[in-house]
């Protein structure tokens, strides 16, 4: 089983992947392999990002790793690839704008980071591929990461049976644009 571990930058996917792949668990992050085998478009000056080739790193995962077992994919882009589920970790904006700012990225990428969380851009392209039943969202602003990992590891051994209250939907940072409508607003 693939599973993608997923979400906007800063709200814990590589922690998460660390502690898992500590654990005995198989973990890829996928922006190594992307970097490493030159997986890579052309860098985006303004954005101050550099596209991965979906595509390449696809037949990749496909060619190069054996089927069967459990297998973590991590990356903000993860959802994106042939996975049987998505695990799209969560953060509130405010805790994220702390986050990426001490890693610092420009107040833009984070503006743009934070956004995209409030309006739950990754959960609405992981449910739009994979269905409601596939994915689940998890809020990681105040848990620590051996909890995330031991109830990432219990969802996993489970087959991702039960997990209403993992569900999309019941995660809801839209008020934070309420709270800050300017912090959002186009410098």
């Amino acid at each position: 089983m693939r599973i993608a571990i997923t979400g906007t930058p800063g709200t814990g996917k590589s922690a998460l992947a660390r502690r898992l792949r500590a654990l005995g668990e198989n973990v890829i992050a996928l922006n190594e392999v992307a970097f490493k085998r030159r997986f890579l478009g052309p860098y985006d000056r303004k954005r101050r990002t550099t596209e991965v080739d979906l595509g390449r790193l696809q037949d990749f995962l496909d060619r190069d790793l054996p089927a069967g077992g459990r297998l973590f994919l991590e990356g903000h882009y993860s959802h994106l690839l042939e996975v049987d589920r998505a695990i799209v970790l969560r953060c509130d904006p405010p805790v994220l704008r702390r986050r990426l700012s001490r890693r610092g990225y420009p107040e833009g990428k984070v503006r743009e980071n934070s956004l995209a969380e409030v309006i739950d851009s990754i959960t609405v392209e992981a449910v739009g591929r994979l269905g409601k039943a596939r994915v689940i969202e998890l809020d990681t602003t105040h848990m620590r990461q051996g909890e995330l990992a031991s109830l990432v590891l219990g969802l996993a051994k489970k087959g991702f049976r039960h997990v209403a209250r993992y569900r999309p939907g019941r995660i809801d940072f839209s008020e934070d644009i309420i709270r800050n409508p300017n912090y959002y607003s186009r410098r």
